[in-house]
Parts: structure tokens; C-alpha cells; sequence
């Protein structure tokens, strides 16, 4: 099982005139996107993929120490933009 870039609740336009278009299209299909790949990459073959990545980011510690600054950096940033985009 491998993460997957949450579809956007609402239209690319719907936070205007606070946010436009523009930056939610970078900010969800390129900038969130590139979470979601870094944290496959990194997570790719271990077993911990199969886990929700809440679960992973919660166990950060038992990720191996080869790829726990690269499952921090990017499962936190998948986490944390998907909570954006729901609130």
C-alpha cells in the first residue's frame, strides 16, 4: 500500500480572495505531492508502508535510522497539509 495524495474537499478557487488558485495548485499537486512521493521513496520495501502514515509518524522511532529523517520530514508534511486541507 502506498500513500496517496488526498483529492482536494473543494475546488482550487475556494479559499479566494485569501488564497488563490494559483498557490493551491502548488501548494497541493506539486508541494504536498512531493511529501507523499518522498515518504514512498523512503518508506519503499519496509513494512511500515502498509501502515496509516499517522501511525508511522506516531512510531517515528522505530523507523529505521536510514530513512527516519526522510519519513519525518515527509510523513509530517503529508500529515500536516491533509489536516490543512480538511479544516
Amino acid at each position: 500500500m502506498a500513500f496517496e495524495l488526498p483529492v482536494l474537499p473543494y475546488s482550487y478557487n475556494a479559499l479566494e480572495p485569501y488564497i488563490d488558485t494559483e498557490t493551491m495548485h502548488l501548494h497541493h499537486d506539486k508541494h504536498h505531492a512531493a511529501y507523499v512521493n518522498n515518504l514512498n521513496a523512503a518508506l519503499q520495501g519496509h513494512t511500515l508502508a502498509n501502515l496509516p502514515v499517522e501511525e508511522v509518524v506516531r512510531h517515528i522511532n522505530e523507523v529505521p535510522e536510514n530513512v527516519r529523517t526522510a519519513v519525518r520530514n515527509n510523513g509530517g508534511g503529508h500529515v500536516n497539509h491533509t489536516m490543512f486541507w480538511r479544516s
